[in-house]
């Protein structure tokens, strides 16, 4: 039996097919097909020619959610609310997160005023019913929402988390009145009480909800005439993976998926050959991007940010910035050279890939500089023209009078140093010293870029992966399945009624365990883990510690002190004497699937393979310098092989830069070691 992984990215579609009987992996890739992922999906899934009846496990992740909210393409979503509280999109935080920008604009909202609808109604904080809602009054307005031609409904009243019985009413209502439109309840979502943040949670989720549905019924019909007959597990964006029919309900999970299946992959691969704390970078071919694995574990954050509007989920925490293979060069009017956020995606591409693309990309300077080679693009299955590259690059090099290969060298130089930007962000901004990580690079353009950027912030270490061109739909065959939720429950500490706490507990476990019953988990296979968030009394911002199953009095002492803790520990200072209040409690449940073992490749010596050798090109390097860089094939080397830069690996998927002054070693699982060599120290 097989275990498949696929993952649409902005420009490639990635593959990966998992032997369980010998443990060989097999890869895919072929271009993106934005106007039906679907079509690059089922394409990617062919190329392996193993029939889809002997696949046990097929997991996915996608783009469609994140594409839906960024392009605005999403369905014409309505929002239901309480009376009074119609402009809660409009008002939001009323803070200008980008206050330095004299040209920063607001976001604007995926929900017109007019689509906004009020219901009379009143639910307090603490659950009881102060205005009940009157039933008949929702007819008249599901009769405005179908006047409305509305596809989508997203219903967020004041308090609901406290008490959901008006929202249930209200989906009730509409599904029966409705029936043709989807509805999403705040409640069902995110029952925590940041009222702007649980809108836009749930507005956002309604308005992916229909394209998703659509997306996955199409997926699923193909898979089902290629006799496919388990379910078909969708990648979240928290880490872990869920079944396609949990994914049509909350869609919203998936807005960073075949991101965050870089991190695990990246997290599970490290700590399977010893590096606990590491940075993962992942550049494809539209964006790049980076998450921190400490103890070996993804860092994640409560609260995601696309196109300036939250998301109230769990979610793998990254950063990601318009830096890929494809990101356009240009020039603006000052005479500056950038490069994008732009991007040629899949269509039509970079100039070079001769689909019609004719701005210059970073691809294309790759191409010049002789990093890639065009006769071995895609282990040679796709042709490639680098008079299309150069044609392109011209422009650049007239406007700055320089040769082709200075102004193909001055993209590259500009992409590398925007990328060390995002890492510098992710690391030194929160106050880590990069020197203390390892880099796991990963992606088609990752390895080409990645010793370059480490050098920059002196990482003392860099991991390739083998296939790191569709290491992210490896990563998906080594997440678990999980499932988050999470309860509002303010409280001082002294105040605390610790029944009430463990009460709520068995409810979100509750909650958790019927996700899983309906995925047909068993019960046995399923750990469930708490958390609480904690803060002192009169902050805005949390904490999350553990805490134990059952609670009690006697447990509070040393829940402060694990938040006094852990506030040292990432603010540099605490206030043990300070009061502190619990803000919300989190149960997560997680089942663990079946994970890939590595396979050993051959043992070797302490110098490269012969075979592997395959001679020298020379290398645009800047100032006007060219060096020979050794050419290597990394499917004929060896366990212990070592290569001394400036070199080139090349693979099917990706090729790995050794610069100069750098060694690279080839570790028993078939990982590139790239450290800097006593020369380059």
């Amino acid at each position: 039996m097989y275990r498949l992984g696929t993952d649409v990215g902005g420009t490639f579609t990635d593959g990966v097919l998992l032997d369980e009987s010998t443990g060989t992996i097999k890869v895919s890739k072929v271009s993106s097909t934005p106007k039906n992922p679907a079509i690059g999906t089922i394409e990617s899934m062919e190329r392996f020619g193993v029939p889809l009846e002997e696949v046990a496990f097929l997991v996915h992740g996608t783009t469609v959610v994140i594409n839906a909210l960024i392009e605005g393409k999403g369905a014409r979503t309505a929002l239901v609310t309480t009376k009074g509280f119609r402009d809660v999109l409009e008002i939001g935080r009323s803070n200008r997160t980008d206050m330095y920008n004299a040209l920063y604009r607001r976001p604007r909202s995926l929900i017109p005023r007019r689509l906004c609808f009020e219901v009379q109604e009143r639910i307090l904080a603490d659950g009881s019913v102060f205005v009940a809602l009157d039933p008949e009054t929702l007819d008249s307005l599901a009769d405005r929402l179908k006047a409305e031609a509305i596809e989508s409904v997203a219903v967020c009243l004041l308090n609901a988390y406290a008490n959901p019985v008006h929202e249930t009413l209200i989906g009730n209502v509409l599904r029966e009145r409705m029936p043709w439109a989807t509805v999403s309840l705040s409640h069902l979502i995110t029952r925590r009480y940041y009222e702007f943040e649980r809108t836009s949670t749930t507005v956002q989720n309604a308005y992916v909800m229909p394209v998703v549905q659509g997306y996955l019924r199409s997926l699923e019909e193909e898979v089902t005439k290629r006799r496919f007959s388990s379910d078909v597990q969708i990648m979240q964006s928290n880490g872990g993976i869920m079944t396609s029919s949990i994914a049509r309900e909350m869609p919203i999970a998936m807005v960073e998926s075949g991101p965050s299946a870089g991190a695990i992959g990246g997290a599970q691969l490290a700590g399977m050959i010893g590096y606990k704390n590491v940075i993962t970078y992942d550049m494809g071919g539209t964006t790049a991007k980076s998450a921190i694995i400490r103890e070996g574990l993804p860092e994640t954050t409560e609260q995601y940010i696309v196109e300036g509007r939250p998301i109230l989920l769990p979610v793998v925490d990254m950063r990601e910035i318009g830096a890929g293979g494809g990101s356009i060069a240009w020039i603006d009017e000052a005479g500056a050279l950038h490069v994008g956020p732009q991007s040629s995606g899949a269509e039509p591409g970079p100039a070079c890939y001769m689909r019609g693309g004719k701005e210059p990309t970073v691809t294309d300077a790759n191409l010049q500089r002789a990093i890639l080679d065009p006769e071995y693009f895609l282990g040679g299955k796709m042709e490639i023209s680098p008079e299309m590259g150069r044609d392109a690059i011209k422009k650049i090099a007239g406007y700055f009078d320089l040769s082709i290969d200075e102004a193909a060298y001055g993209i590259t130089k500009i992409v590398n140093i925007n990328m060390a930007g995002l890492l510098q962000s992710m690391t030194v901004k929160r106050g880590y010293d990069p020197r203390a990580f390892a880099l796991v690079a990963f992606g088609g353009a990752g390895p080409i870029h990645a010793s370059a950027i480490a050098r920059e912030l002196a990482i003392p270490t860099i991991i390739i992966p083998p296939f790191p061109g569709v290491f992210s739909a490896w990563g998906m065959l080594m997440a678990d399945m999980r499932h988050d939720f999470s309860q509002t429950y303010l409280k001082p500490m002294p105040e605390v009624d610790f029944d009430t706490v463990n009460g709520m507990y068995r409810g979100l476990q509750a909650r958790v365990m019927d996700i899983f019953e309906r995925e047909k988990i068993r019960g046995k296979d399923i750990v469930v883990s708490y958390d609480m968030d904690l803060r002192y009394s009169g902050q805005e911002h949390t904490l999350r510690i553990q805490a134990p199953a059952v609670i009690g009095t006697d447990d509070r002492p040393a829940l402060e002190r694990a938040f006094d803790a852990l506030h040292l520990k990432v603010y540099g200072h605490n206030a043990p004497e300070e009061p502190k209040e619990i803000v919300s409690l989190s149960a997560t449940g997680i089942a663990k699937v079946r994970k890939p073992v590595l396979e050993l490749i051959t043992e070797g010596s302490a110098e490269p393979a012969k075979d592997a050798f395959l001679g020298s090109r020379k290398v645009y390097t800047g100032d006007g310098s060219y060096e020979d860089f050794g050419i290597y094939r990394r499917d004929l080397l060896l366990a212990g092989n070592m290569i001394t830069g400036p070199a080139l690996v090349e693979e099917d998927t990706a090729t790995t830069v050794v610069e100069t002054g750098q060694a690279c070693s080839v570790d028993r699982y078939g990982n590139l070691i790239i450290t800097e060599s006593q020369e380059g120290i």
